[in-house]
């Protein structure tokens, strides 16, 4: 099957909401826990994550230093066994329901967690985050691939958004 819309699956620092714009430079800061990838959304992915992540706790986890990927300036996450299960799980659940990845290599045992440094924000070594919701974002709302839109807003451990 074709797609044409994408999507990202991501745990912003702070506080977001649904229907939240910004331009393709202008990322809040975050940790992408599900690359880009193509999917129909009727298939019943919105639902099934919401009630995979009701059962999933929060996560804590501490940046562990500046490093660089390709040309972006990043900084490492902490990658620990309660993070790659959740990435795993989503990954799988997607690619179930038909999704495909731009970047297949970057999930599963290539995962590797990071935040951009962002115009907006960064993450210093030291610094504690915690993912405990994650959001599913448009990549090309109204068509518009320069623009991303919150499209969900999935609460960890059960709490409804």
């Amino acid at each position: 099957m074709q797609y044409s819309q994408k999507y990202t699956l991501v745990s912003f620092f702070e506080p977001t909401e649904i229907r939240t714009e910004f331009a393709m430079t202008d990322w809040p800061p975050h940790i992408t826990l599900a690359d880009v990838f193509a999917a129909e959304l009727d298939t019943g992915i919105e639902h099934k994550l919401e009630a995979m992540l009701a059962d999933q706790p929060s996560i804590t986890l501490s940046a562990t230093g500046d490093s660089v990927l390709g040309a972006t300036e990043v900084v490492l996450i902490e990658r620990n066994n309660v993070l790659q299960k959740l990435h795993g799980q989503i990954v799988d659940l997607l690619e179930l329901h038909g999704a495909k990845f731009n970047s297949p290599e970057f999930t599963r045992s290539g995962f590797l967690p990071h935040s951009t440094i962002q115009k907006s924000g960064r993450l210093h070594e030291g610094d504690k985050i915690e993912i405990n919701t994650v959001f599913l974002i448009d990549m090309f709302p109204d068509k518009n691939w320069q623009q991303r839109r919150v499209l969900k807003k999935f609460k960890l451990g059960g709490e409804k958004s």
